[in-house]
């Protein structure tokens, strides 16, 4: 018979069987010693978007030194999952334990979620509980007055008091954002400010198909992603009927219920609510919406899990169809094998870095060369990138964990230079195109890496120069937005002046180059 058991109860059996203290287990898997212990006490589950599991699984079956340890942990085995016959390596059934008291956990917490709405409508319900609304609740009319207000709630709200503080925003009728953007630059900046005071967003969006309004969205979005803080969710199920209300819910501070005339108008009329009670009801109502109907949209690694982004990026990069790149400095999958390798080991880094990074680029330069005679290839890059390699001999070199700004040799300029000749005209697939300073700057000071690849995912990015480690790795794989970053890339390769992306302009610019860099003086 299998038990139910919560994540905390078997991560310390798995700790006891292995005598393996929370201090020893945070410092292999490169976490504060804080959070082992709110795991192991119930506090936190592991959210299913982290590869903490993993992590935790592949450390522990390493630490099997007897049979009596394994005996114990067939028995766990056989008690959270099922018959502890199944031939699977020690690893695997550490990892099913967890996964099996991770799902068991969460379900937990969406009941106890679920009982506590109930019995807060209960109560609010209950004909001899009547609630007064203060001066302070009002009915907003007219769709300015509705948006001037949520602008307002937002910008007066005081920096939070824990790290896990969150606001709820929602948006989910379909009016179209191109006809309003003008009006939203003021409310995405009173989201912002709210982001850089510490507060997470949690953000619920529709999707649909109208494919430019998503687009439209990720514009208005873009500011946010360097955050680590804007955390968007969207339904599940893509015909899920919803009431097309929009919320702005700041916890014990405010509340505003707007509506609109229609499900493709702005929000013409709303509720504003100062009342303690009333924004809680709100909050559990965008709980219960997020926990039951709801997947998240992006999935964010941590900075110590930068082997499994690059591990997902290098999938990805085998995955059939087209792809498009946006970039600051050069991919490095133009750089030949022997200069990368080169240029690795100039950087007097570990072995292990070498030898990751080195097969790293390996993985994704076979799928690259591949992919390419099939498939549509474009890169974007800023024209500085050409500018600082020729003039100041400088790069920036992409690692799988960071990046490192490297002098080059005329010679390894000029071998880099010939190399992207030599895909041109190889490769009829391949493309580059040169932005400006002004359509590369679209998140503030921050470095973009941004790559998409047809209908499977998008990658992303951000770096604050002049540090070498990112401050975002994030990746989507929502049909419809990688369709709609898809269509915002290339408006953005649109923009681009003909002279900056023709093959053969490109090719004699880079050939001059040359020439100029082998004349000696």
């Amino acid at each position: 018979m299998v038990i139910n058991m919560k994540f905390g109860e078997c991560l310390r059996c798995l700790l006891s069987i292995f005598d393996i203290s929370n201090v020893k287990l945070s410092r292999a898997i490169n976490v504060d010693n804080s959070l082992v212990n709110r795991w192991v006490n119930d506090k936190r589950t592991p959210s299913y978007r982290t590869d903490y599991i993993e992590k935790i699984s592949e450390y522990i079956s390493s630490c099997m030194l007897n049979s009596f340890q394994e005996q114990h942990l067939n028995e766990l085995f056989t008690e959270v999952c099922e018959d502890g016959k199944v031939e699977i390596t020690t690893e695997e059934k550490i990892k099913k334990i967890l996964f099996q008291s991770q799902g068991y956990s969460i379900e937990c917490r969406k009941n106890v979620i679920e009982e506590s709405n109930t019995a807060s409508v209960n109560t609010y319900n209950n004909s001899d509980f009547l609630i007064n609304l203060s001066s302070k609740d009002q009915i907003i009319i007219g769709y300015k007055n509705v948006l001037h207000t949520s602008i307002s709630l937002l910008e007066s709200t005081p920096s939070p008091k824990n790290d896990n503080d969150t606001i709820y925003i929602s948006f989910n009728s379909d009016m179209y954002i191109s006809n309003y953007f003008h009006d939203l630059i003021d409310f995405r900046n009173a989201i912002l400010k709210t982001i850089n005071k510490g507060w997470n967003i949690i953000f619920l969006l529709k999707m649909n198909n109208n494919i430019n309004n998503i687009a439209n969205f990720i514009d208005f979005a873009l500011p946010f992603i360097n955050t680590g803080k804007f955390h968007p969710y969207y339904f599940k199920k893509y015909d899920f009927y919803y009431a097309y209300e929009e919320f702005v819910v700041i916890p014990k501070i405010g509340a505003i219920l707007g509506f609109p005339n229609n499900f493709y108008s702005e929000i013409e009329s709303a509720l504003y609510f100062k009342n303690k009670i009333a924004i809680d009801i709100f909050k559990n109502r965008f709980d219960t919406i997020i926990i039951n109907h709801t997947k998240p949209l992006v999935k964010y690694y941590e900075l110590d899990s930068a082997f499994n982004y690059y591990n997902y990026l290098a999938e990805h990069e085998d995955v059939i169809g087209n792809r498009i790149l946006y970039k600051r400095d050069l991919s490095n999958l133009i750089l030949p094998e022997d200069l990368y390798k080169k240029l690795l080991q100039r950087k007097n880094l570990k072995t292990e870095e070498i030898n990751i990074s080195l097969e790293s680029y390996k993985r994704r330069s076979k799928a690259f060369l591949s992919n390419i005679y099939r498939y549509k290839y474009t890169d974007i890059y800023h024209i500085d990138c050409i500018n600082n390699l020729i003039r100041d001999r400088k790069l920036f070199l992409y690692m799988y964990d960071k990046i490192e700004e490297i002098n080059l040799e005329i010679e390894d300029v000029v071998k880099l230079l010939k190399n992207i000749i030599t895909l041109l005209n190889k490769y009829g697939n391949y493309n580059i195109a040169f932005t400006s300073q002004d359509s590369n700057n679209i998140i503030g000071d921050y470095i973009l890496y941004c790559v998409i690849k047809e209908r499977s995912a998008v990658m992303v990015e951000t770096y604050k120069h002049p540090k070498n480690t990112p401050k975002v790795r994030l990746s989507i794989d929502e049909p419809i937005l990688v369709k709609a970053v898809e269509v915002y890339l290339e408006e953005l390769i649109d923009q681009i002046a003909p002279i900056n992306k023709d093959r053969y302009e490109i090719k004699n610019w880079i050939e001059n180059q040359i020439n100029l860099l082998k004349t000696p003086g």
